[in-house]
């Protein structure tokens, strides 16, 4: 009997779960493959729920599936871990040592395979805009938006307790951009019903977006419509505002506008995880992925 076949998916968004879940089961017994998904992540969520999680306005819980259940009832398995590099002479994935709460549970490890499939998604592209990596939050995954709402969370209990405003500015008015920006809104209608007075008129958001409109990729006129419903929300939406430079207090803008933000998230641009662009005799095009500040 020939040995099974490894097959590694790197990636557990929609694709990869997907992939893994089709060909586990039945097609690996019959074509004899060993499928071996690979998360950075203990659960999946679905990527346009992410801005609801992030707000707070949903449950991180009853939005995510859990790769290990996924994985034991469809037949696969699943290896938590980050990919650090691809070593296509040697077939094998490097992966980063798992850590939780400061305690490494597992060490760097090395994955065999026989055929990779790359699902791995794509993030924000700060374009090397100075102080962004440095103070710019993102929500480009499952933890980052868990890591926004927390942040957000403690933001808001102090300006309300303190009667202060609360500013806030996301740069990118793609989709994400757009709907974090009125989920928020949404929040703080909620805090407010709740008895959190002044939690909507402390809060001020600002929509920042170097293109001459927003939602770029879509209908003009779905951007024009729905611009109008982010002002009526009380969001100051600014276009053609190339951000310069990022910093603890807030951003400085091209056209000499500086915007103080207490909360800064960074939503503009998509690129590929940085370890494919290392990847040896990979077609560059595939790793730098186009795009502007948006």
């Amino acid at each position: 009997m020939s040995p099974r076949k490894n097959i590694l998916i790197v990636g557990g968004g929609v694709a990869g779960l997907d992939l893994a879940g089709q060909l586990a089961g039945a097609p690996a017994k019959r074509l004899g493959l060993d499928i071996r998904l690979i998360d950075r992540e203990p659960a999946h969520v679905w990527k346009p729920m992410l801005h609801t999680i992030a707000a707070g306005t949903a449950d991180t819980g009853a939005n995510q599936t859990a790769y290990l259940v996924q994985a034991q009832q469809r037949g696969f398995r699943f290896e938590m871990g980050e990919v650090m590099a691809v070593d296509r002479a040697a077939k094998q994935v490097l992966l980063a040592p798992l850590v939780v709460d400061g305690a490494e549970i597992l060490p760097a490890r090395s994955l065999p395979y026989d055929k990779l499939v790359l699902a791995a998604g794509s993030r924000a592209n700060d374009f090397g805009t100075p102080g962004v990596v440095e103070h710019c939050m993102t929500i480009d995954c499952r933890r980052e938006a868990i890591a926004f709402s927390e942040r957000l969370r403690v933001a808001m209990l102090q300006a309300i307790a303190s009667n202060d405003h609360l500013s806030i500015a996301i740069v990118g008015a793609g989709a994400t951009g757009v709907e974090l920006a009125s989920e928020l809104v949404r929040l703080a209608d909620v805090l407010e019903q709740h008895g959190a007075s002044g939690a909507r008129s402390g809060l001020k958001i600002y929509l920042i977006e170097s293109q001459p409109r927003i939602l770029g990729p879509f209908p003009e006129r779905v951007a024009h419509a729905a611009h109008t419903v982010l002002e009526s929300l009380g969001i100051e939406v600014l276009t053609q505002a190339r951000v310069l430079a990022g910093d603890a207090d807030g951003f400085q803008l091209a056209d000499g506008r500086r915007i103080e933000a207490s909360i800064k998230l960074w939503a503009a641009g998509v690129r590929a995880p940085e370890f494919v662009a290392a990847i040896d005799g990979l077609d560059g095009s595939v790793a730098k992925i186009g795009g502007s500040q948006r």
